[in-house]
């Protein structure tokens, strides 16, 4: 094993993540997956002017690539590593999976964007341990109500709006 041990501390003996192989086999399919991308981007117009519609494309496939090169150089480094399976956090995953089906609830009722994601924020800040606070809902407004006037504003798309949107925006 080649795991830097720092004083005072001992390298885990839990997995936190996939074995070697697995990690290899993700990491090829990344690259794969990024060749893919740019192959199909170089097939998009040149821009006449400025950004073309080919660069977005080709920023993902870089950045799926760096992924697969990431998960290529774990697997190496653990492989022959012996780890103990991690039970893994239950309540943590419950949190987040609640704020994903929350969001995906409140935008099906009419709620809006800005109250789904706020709650899609809220419940994963507190499935990654921050506690439920002001600061925790006023933090996710503040932040999706930037997103959704960033979207629909600047980008000019269209996002589900509620009652919070309507009144805000008109």
């Amino acid at each position: 094993m080649n795991e830097q041990v720092t004083e005072g501390s001992a390298p885990s003996t839990h997995d936190a993540g996939p074995r070697p192989a697995a990690a290899a086999a993700i990491g090829a399919g990344l690259l794969a997956i990024a060749i893919a991308v740019w192959i199909d981007s170089t097939g998009l117009p040149a821009p006449t002017a400025g950004v073309g519609p080919g660069v977005a494309p080709k920023l993902v496939s870089v950045f799926l690539a760096g992924l697969g090169i990431a998960h290529g150089v774990t697997a190496w480094r653990s492989r022959g590593a012996r780890l103990q399976a991690d039970r893994g956090n239950h309540r943590s995953l419950a949190w987040v999976m609640s704020a994903l089906i929350g969001l995906i609830a409140v935008m099906q009722v009419g709620g809006g964007f800005v109250l789904g994601a706020a709650w899609l924020f809220i419940a994963t800040a507190r499935g990654f341990g921050e506690a439920i606070r002001v600061r925790s809902v006023v933090l996710g407004i503040a932040l999706s109500l930037v997103i959704y006037l960033f979207f629909t504003q600047a980008l000019s798309l269209t996002l589900p709006s509620g009652p919070l949107e309507r009144l805000l925006v008109g």
